[in-house]
């Protein structure tokens, strides 16, 4: 993924925590109709994030919460397998296990890194629709000193449980671009899967050293 693409998804994670100071600022008539089940699940994510930044604790334990949450809201391992695309029959079982491991822990180290730097953000969900995947929930987010960002939130539901499966942003589906960035990888190494491994503990270790 590109370090643009990047920054906007992680953006748009961290918006979420803007959701329920947005929601006290809007038109008590623009509450009125009711609310579909993702758009609620999008919101009440947005509330729980919310707790834990500004609840008590150490800026490491808040950023462990916020990856247990992460890991609830957010169907890793389903945008894993997808993000892997043809290479996953190629992975061995071991491959898939560590990838899968490994992809768990960028996610969501990404995120809970980025979070703490989004001050400002506002939030507002415009709506949602069906979709072939799911539900898509559409939202403008707000930065300081930057143009509002459409996002779109894929929304589905995985054996009961509401899960989001996909950030498009402006168009663009971040987790297939993130599954081209790894092709690259991989194919530019011949087709192995251990160098995508190999990359990702690398990131892996430079973003724990870091935190």
């Amino acid at each position: 993924m590109t370090n643009c693409s990047r920054r906007v998804l992680l953006g748009a994670f961290a918006a979420l925590p803007g959701i329920s100071v947005l929601a006290d600022l809007m038109p008590a008539a623009a509450a009125a109709p009711q609310k579909s089940a993702a758009e609620q699940f999008i919101r009440q994510s947005g509330e729980r994030l919310v707790n834990i930044v500004n609840g008590p604790g150490s800026a490491s334990q808040k950023a462990h919460k916020l990856r247990v949450l992460v890991d609830e809201i957010v169907a890793v391992s389903q945008i894993g397998r997808f993000v892997l695309g043809r290479f996953w029959n190629v992975a061995t079982p071991e491959q898939r296990q560590q990838y899968m491991a490994l992809f768990h822990k960028l996610l969501a180290f990404n995120i809970t890194t980025q979070i703490r730097a989004y001050v400002g953000i506002t939030f507002q969900v415009l709506g949602a629709q069906n979709g072939p995947e799911g539900e898509t929930v559409s939202t403008v987010i707000n930065r300081p000193d930057h143009p509002p960002a459409n996002v779109q939130w894929v929304v589905q539901d995985i054996k009961g449980a509401l899960k989001i499966i996909d950030v498009v942003v402006e168009g663009t589906s971040l987790r297939i671009t993130e599954r081209s960035d790894y092709a690259s990888v991989i194919s530019d190494n011949g087709g192995q899967v251990a160098a995508l491994l190999e990359a990702m503990k690398n990131q892996l270790k430079r973003m724990e050293a870091n935190e």
